[in-house]
């Protein structure tokens, strides 16, 4: 039986669902993870049939563990990862040692925002940024930005809106700068224009040099302490002619990559300068994307990202065409969970398809400072975008977080 490597995964989201969808395949999957959870509690990932608890932060002990798997005569046909840290890596091992051509070297670029703002500068879909390098200079630069404001600072390897944070004025910004300085003082702070406008995610695969945009899904932002995306709508008849300048501004920020095989998701704001690029990162996006795509067209993204890294051309024809809404749930204060009900009552509500929780009772959860403190989400179809939204919202008011205070 031939097998796949996954770099890294989660418990639930695009990046187990790969895992699934290589067994689906027909393949042997392996793990190599630094979470003891996925050893400790196979019964629970019965799709994961070899795990390697290893230092995922040692690239040495990575190539180690990779060459006793062909020692033990392992036929892989790809390494791949859905997480940030190791995509770059199994594309790397993949077109070394399995002989597929994937595009690697942009998708280091991709995982370093301020590499990814020098790379693409002077391009019109590129937002004014600055880069703040020096500690002795940081003082006068951002006194050079006063007639900037509103603006965005963030750290270059943010992910799901941790330490991004959104400044009026010079005061905010000096506040921010020193926030993030105290979390890693060694890395730069990416500086980049607020922009105003409706913002989209835009799922992509590329096969020998040609693009398929798979989905463009919109998103609605609550701005809070940080830019929390809490809704994402598919609508199959949000067609690329809707979106003047969508298509040629994508395909131009993939040819400007020289992206010839691989996966990517952006993330952009249409304003009234044009569409400009919040950020691309280097895979599909996790969460309940992949199954948000599956639902509406029939095609797992997941599924088809297996078959690319493992030399195959993928399938993307659309199956079906449904409009799809998926609404995160938050809290508004800080406590500890006593108990969630009301998500059976949830499931029951008319065009829901799926509710999902993570929040376990004694945990402590707040309000959103990142991605990862949306605590589930209520997935609905619908003909319309507006049904479906309307649906997943009525979902997710049945649903109750319990709290005690701390």
């Amino acid at each position: 039986m031939n097998s796949i490597v996954f770099l890294g995964t989660n418990k639930t989201g695009s990046s187990y669902e790969g895992i699934k969808a290589a067994k689906r395949l027909g393949y042997e999957t392996i793990l190599l993870t630094n979470r003891a959870i996925f050893s400790e509690e196979r019964e629970d990932y019965k799709e994961i049939d070899d795990v390697r608890l290893i230092d995922m932060s040692d690239t040495d002990e990575i190539f180690l563990t990779i060459t006793d798997l062909m020692n033990e005569g392992k036929s892989v046909d790809c390494f791949i990862s859905f997480l940030d840290e190791y995509v770059y890596l199994a594309a790397l091992l993949t077109n070394i040692i399995c002989n597929t051509p994937l595009t690697f070297e942009p998708l280091k670029i991709m995982t370093d925002k301020i590499l990814t703002r020098r790379f693409l500068r002077g391009k019109n879909y590129t937002p004014f940024f600055k880069v703040l390098s020096s500690p002795e200079a940081i003082e006068n630069e951002v006194n050079e930005l006063n007639d900037q404001f509103p603006l965005i600072i963030k750290s270059p390897q943010s992910n799901g809106s941790k330490d991004v944070l959104l400044v009026g004025n010079i005061w905010e910004c000096k506040r921010g700068v020193k926030q993030l300085l105290r979390k890693n003082s060694e890395l730069p702070i990416l500086v980049e224009e607020y922009l105003e406008g409706p913002q989209y995610l835009i799922e992509v695969m590329v096969f020998h040099s040609t693009i398929t945009i798979v989905a463009i899904v919109e998103q609605e932002v609550t701005k809070g302490e940080r830019f929390i995306i809490t809704g994402y709508s598919i609508c199959p008849k949000l067609l690329l002619e809707q979106l003047p300048g969508l298509k040629e501004t994508v395909y131009s920020i993939i040819e400007d990559f020289q992206f010839r095989n691989g996966t990517c998701h952006l993330e952009m704001k249409l304003t009234n300068k044009g569409w400009k690029l919040i950020e691309i990162n280097p895979r599909m996006a996790g969460g309940a994307m992949n199954r948000m795509i599956e639902e509406a067209f029939g095609v797992n993204l997941a599924e088809q990202t297996i078959k690319l890294y493992a030399g195959n051309e993928p399938d993307l024809i659309r199956r079906q065409e449904k409009a799809i809404y998926a609404q995160y749930l938050i809290v508004s204060s800080i406590g500890k969970l006593l108990k969630v009900s009301g998500c059976d009552f949830a499931e029951e509500q008319a065009g829901v398809i799926e509710v999902y929780t993570k929040a376990a009772t004694g945990q402590i959860v707040t309000p959103p400072r990142s991605m990862g403190q949306r605590y589930g989400y209520v997935l609905a179809a619908a003909d319309s975008k507006s049904q479906a939204r309307k649906c997943a919202i009525n979902g997710a008011e049945q649903i109750q977080f319990y709290l005690q205070p701390i």
